[in-house]
């Protein structure tokens, strides 16, 4: 497989393996189960504990208040997230590739 194919191969994984796993935490958030959500989609939870919240309530009963911030770390989870799957997808294919193109090799 040439570079470029797999370049965009490898993306298009990255894309669809976001898109899966971001569709698969929003189902888990609404049943309940916000553990499996934000294990679902890490790359939203690293994204949101690097945003400072702010304390409306009281030091005994804390209130945490989202910023706007919040809205900018969801929507740079998105490509956090296809750079992340997508460098991995292309790792594996590329090693998949090499060494399935030295069996080949040695079979012939």
């Amino acid at each position: 497989m040439k570079r470029p194919l797999l370049i965009l191969s490898a993306f298009g994984i990255g894309v669809l393996f976001t898109a899966l796993t971001a569709a698969l935490s929003y189902f888990a958030s609404r049943a309940g189960a916000e553990l499996v959500s934000e294990m679902l989609f890490w790359p939203n939870t690293l994204m949101q504990s690097l945003v400072p919240l702010h304390n409306i309530g009281t030091t005994t009963h804390p209130l945490y208040e989202g910023t706007a911030l919040n809205i900018v770390a969801f929507f740079v989870s998105f490509p956090l997230a296809f750079l992340v799957y997508g460098t991995a997808t292309y790792i594996f294919l590329r090693r998949w590739q090499r060494y399935h193109g030295v069996q080949a090799r040695l079979v012939r």
